[in-house]
């Protein structure tokens, strides 16, 4: 009886200690997985075709919005938007002024 008891305990002991090689395996991997596409993305951000990338996407917004005639609906957005940004950077215009 006190042989199957020892087999016993080491039995659960080995069950433990491979949850636990589990555990820190799949914390390492996840770990590693997020480092790696979090660089990616730092990477595609700062390079110089994202930058073409978005200027591009202005400029074709920019010209699409240039085209044809503004509806009253978006003469009323614009003009609340612009006034609001105006209201935010007014202090900063001032300041250029003196």
């Amino acid at each position: 009886m006190p042989n199957n008891y020892k087999k016993a305990i080491a039995e659960k002991k080995k069950y433990i200690f491979f949850i636990l090689i589990f555990v820190f395996l799949i914390y390492f991997i996840f770990n590693f997985t997020f480092s790696f596409f979090q660089n990616k993305v730092l990477s595609i951000l700062n390079s110089n075709r994202f930058e073409n990338f978005v200027i591009l996407k202005v400029e074709n917004y920019l010209e699409k919005l240039s085209e044809g005639e503004l509806s009253e609906k978006q003469i009323e957005y614009y003009s609340n938007l612009l006034n609001r940004i105006n209201q935010k950077f007014k202090p900063v215009l001032d300041k250029l002024e003196n």
